[in-house]
C-alpha cells in the first residue's frame, strides 16, 4: 500500500496529491484511490515499485536493464522514462525520484512487507527480468512463513494450546501439500485433542494428495503414526522404540479416576444445571469436559488463552464465532447490527454509550445464544482463568436465564475476582461445583499400565511417581515421558526433573501473594528443618502472622499436611531462590537450629550452603564424633 507520509520540503505539491489520491497497491495488481476507484496497473509497473519498496534506491540503468533485459541499455532507459512518465500521468504524481538512483519518493509509504506471498496475481512470466526477483521473494518469503509457523505451532503444543497448534500446522499443510512432516503433526495435534477420527481424516488426505500428486503411498513413518493412533485408540501397546515417546504416553487412550467426576457431572448435564470443573494444571480438567462433551455430542468447546485479560471481549468474541452460522443469520437486523461490535461482518458497530446500550448488546448475546439451542446441546468454557473481565461480565449476564447447559473450568488458586463471582453465580442455586484432586497411589498404578508399554510396571512405579508428582496426572505423563526417553528401564532408577513440568509450577507460585511465595522460598530453603517457628524466626514475624500465607499455599496445592505436595514444587520453589539470598537464608536457618540443638550434620548442611566453612567444619567434626560413637 501506498500512503502519505509527512511532506517534506520541495515535494509539497506532490505529497499533496498524493495524501488526495490515498493510492493504495494490492496483490491483485490494482492501484486503488482514496475515493474507491481503481486503476489496473501492468505488471511491470507494480514489479518496478515493489522492486524499490523492497529493495531499496537502485541505479535507473539497473530498473531498465532489469524490465527490458532483451533490448540495448540506451532503449531500455529510453522505456523506461516512456513507463515513469505514463505512471505519472495516471496517478498525478512523480512516484519515483532521483537520478541515477531512482527511490520512491518522499512521503509514498508502503506495505508490501506484509503477507507471504508478493503480488500472487503477477504471472512471473510476465514480469520481464524481473521475474527471477519475483519468485525468489515470494520462495524466501514462503520459507520465512513456513519457518514461523512451525515456531509457533511447538510454541502453541508445549503450552498445552493444542486448538492454536492445530491451526498453524493445517496452514503449514496449505503452505507446502506435499510434505509428509506437515501432514503427520495434523495427525498427532488432532489425536492429542482426544480426535482419533480427525486424525485418521488427515491421513486419508495426506495419502490422497501424496496419489493425486506424486503417484506414490504414504512413508512408512507415516504409515507407523497412523498404525500407532489405532492402537492407542484400541488401548493396545503402540509399536515403538523404546527411546521414542508414544502416543499413548502423550494422551492416554482412557481417562483414568475420574469416575465419581464425570457422573457428576452428567448428574447436572442432565438436570440442565451448570457445573463448575476446578483444579491446578494437569489434574485433566480438559480432558473431563472434552471427552465428556465429545460424548454428548452438539456441544460447543471454548477456552479463554493466556493473553485475554488483556483484550476486551476476546473469550465472548471466540464463543460468538463457535455458534451455528445458521443460527446468528436467522437473526433480524437489529440484533446483528448490536453483535457487529463482535463480528465486523455484519457491518458497522456503533459505540456504547450508556448502560442502556450496553444492555441491548447482552441482550443482543443472549439472543444469539438462545438461537442457537437448536443445534447446540451445551456449551463448555475451559481456562476461566484466563478470562477478560468483560467477556466474564457478560456471560454471568447470559449463563443465568437458563436457556443453555454451561460447564466452566479454571484453577481456583488463579482465578481473578470476576471470574469467581461467576463461577459462585451459577453454582449458588442449582450448579454443581466438581473439584478435581490429585489421583492416588492406586490410580497412578492404573494410569500407568493405561498407556500400554511393556517397561512401564504401574504398581511399581506408582508409589515414587506420587512422592514425586503429587498424583497429578501430568506431572506424572510428563516424569514418564522424561523417564522413557532418557533411557527408560536401562537408565538410573530415579525419576528425572521435567523442565517443562517446572514451569508450570513456577508459574503457579507466582500467582501467589508476597506473603506466600516469601513462606514457600523459606520452606524450600530450610528443607527437612523447616517448620512454623522456623519460619516466624527467619522471616522475623510470629506465627500466627503466618497464618493466611500458609492457608495461601494449602489452597493453592502447594503446602500439603505443613511441607510440599511433592518434589517438583519443591525443586521449583528452591530453584526460585536467588542464589545471594539463598545463602542468606542459610545462614539464618543455621542459627536457629544451634540454639534447638539438632543433629550436626544438619547444622553443617547449612553452614555450607551459607559459606560459613569453620563453623560448618566444626559441626562436620562433631556429627563424625556421633558417627563413631553410634
Amino acid at each position: 500500500m501506498f500512503r502519505p507520509m509527512a511532506p517534506t520540503r520541495g515535494l509539497q505539491r506532490s505529497v499533496l496529491a498524493v495524501e488526495a489520491m490515498q493510492l493504495q497497491l494490492r496483490q491483485a495488481g490494482l492501484l486503488v484511490r482514496g475515493d474507491g476507484t481503481t486503476l489496473d496497473l501492468e505488471p511491470k509497473d507494480a514489479l518496478l515499485l515493489a522492486f524499490l519498496a523492497l529493495e531499496g534506491p537502485t541505479p535507473r540503468a539497473r530498473l531498465a536493464a532489469l524490465l527490458w533485459p532483451d533490448v540495448d541499455e540506451a532503449r531500455a532507459r529510453g522505456n523506461l522514462r516512456q513507463r515513469l512518465l505514463r505512471l505519472k500521468r495516471t496517478t498525478g504524481v512523480d512516484l519515483l525520484v532521483g537520478n541515477p538512483l531512482a527511490r520512491l519518493a518522499d512521503g509514498v509509504a508502503h506495505d508490501l512487507a506484509d503477507g507471504w506471498e508478493l503480488l500472487q496475481a503477477i504471472d512471473p512470466s510476465k514480469a520481464g527480468g524481473l521475474a527471477d526477483w519475483l519468485l525468489a521473494t515470494r520462495e524466501r518469503r514462503a520459507r520465512g512463513r513456513a519457518e514461523w509457523l512451525a515456531a509457533a505451532a511447538a510454541q502453541a503444543e508445549a503450552a498445552g494450546e493444542l486448538d492454536a497448534a492445530l491451526e498453524h500446522a493445517h496452514a503449514l499443510c496449505d503452505l507446502d501439500p506435499l510434505s509428509e512432516h506437515w501432514h503427520r503433526r495434523v495427525m498427532r495435534l488432532h489425536y492429542l485433542r482426544g480426535d482419533s477420527a480427525a486424525a485418521q481424516a488427515a491421513y486419508a488426505r495426506c495419502r490422497e494428495v501424496l496419489r493425486q500428486e506424486l503417484g506414490t503411498a504414504p512413508s512408512r513413518e507415516t504409515e507407523a503414526l497412523r498404525a500407532d493412533i489405532e492402537r492407542a485408540r484400541a488401548g493396545a501397546a503402540p509399536a515403538v522404540e523404546q527411546r521414542a515417546v508414544p502416543l499413548s504416553i502423550l494422551r492416554p487412550p482412557r481417562l483414568v479416576g475420574r469416575d465419581s467426576e464425570w457422573a457428576a457431572l452428567a448428574v447436572a448435564w442432565d438436570a440442565g444445571h451448570p457445573a463448575v470443573v476446578l483444579g491446578e494444571a494437569g489434574l485433566g480438567k480438559t480432558r473431563l469436559v472434552t471427552d465428556f462433551a465429545r460424548a454428548r455430542g452438539g456441544v460447543i468447546v471454548t477456552a479463554a488463552r493466556p493473553g485475554d485479560e488483556r483484550v476486551v471481549y476476546a473469550l465472548a468474541a471466540r464463543l460468538l464465532r463457535q455458534l451455528p452460522r445458521e443460527a446468528l443469520d436467522s437473526l433480524d437486523g437489529a440484533v446483528r447490527a448490536e453483535l457487529a461490535r463482535l463480528l465486523p461482518e455484519f457491518g458497522a458497530a456503533a459505540p456504547i454509550e450508556s448502560d442502556a446500550g450496553r444492555a441491548r448488546f447482552f441482550n443482543a448475546v443472549a439472543a444469539a445464544l438462545a438461537a442457537a439451542t437448536a443445534r447446540t446441546a451445551g456449551i463448555v468454557v475451559e481456562d476461566l482463568h484466563f478470562a477478560d473481565e468483560a467477556s466474564v461480565e457478560l456471560l454471568r449476564y447470559v449463563a443465568g436465564d437458563g436457556s443453555m447447559r454451561w460447564v466452566f473450568t479454571a484453577r481456583a488458586a488463579e482465578t481473578a475476582p470476576a471470574s469467581r463471582a461467576l463461577m459462585e453465580d451459577v453454582t449458588r442455586a442449582h450448579g454443581t461445583r466438581i473439584e478435581l484432586l490429585p489421583l492416588s497411589v492406586q490410580q497412578l498404578a492404573e494410569l500407568v499400565d493405561s498407556v500400554g508399554i511393556e517397561a512401564l510396571d504401574g504398581p511399581r512405579l506408582a508409589p515414587a511417581l506420587l512422592e514425586r508428582t503429587g498424583g497429578n496426572p501430568l506431572f506424572a505423563l510428563e516424569t514418564l515421558k522424561a523417564w522413557l526417553t532418557q533411557g527408560g528401564a536401562d537408565a538410573a532408577p530415579w525419576l528425572p526433573a521435567v523442565p517443562g513440568v517446572g514451569a508450570l509450577i513456577e508459574r503457579r507460585i507466582g500467582r501467589l501473594s508476597s506473603e506466600a511465595i516469601r513462606l514457600a522460598r523459606c520452606a524450600a530453603v530450610a528443607g527437612q528443618d523447616f517448620s512454623a517457628e522456623l519460619a516466624a524466626h527467619v522471616l522475623g514475624a510470629r506465627p500466627l502472622d503466618l497464618a493466611d500465607a500458609w492457608a495461601e499455599l494449602e489452597r493453592a496445592q502447594v503446602f500439603r499436611d505443613g511441607a510440599f505436595a511433592h518434589d517438583l514444587i519443591y525443586e521449583a520453589a528452591l530453584a526460585s531462590v536467588p542464589p545471594p539470598i539463598a545463602r542468606q537464608l542459610h545462614g539464618e536457618i543455621a542459627e536457629y537450629l544451634v540454639a534447638h540443638d539438632v543433629e550436626p550434620a544438619r547444622l553443617a548442611e547449612h553452614r555450607l550452603a551459607a559459606g560459613q566453612w569453620a563453623p560448618a567444619a566444626a559441626a562436620l567434626l562433631r556429627a563424625a564424633a556421633r558417627s563413631r560413637a553410634a
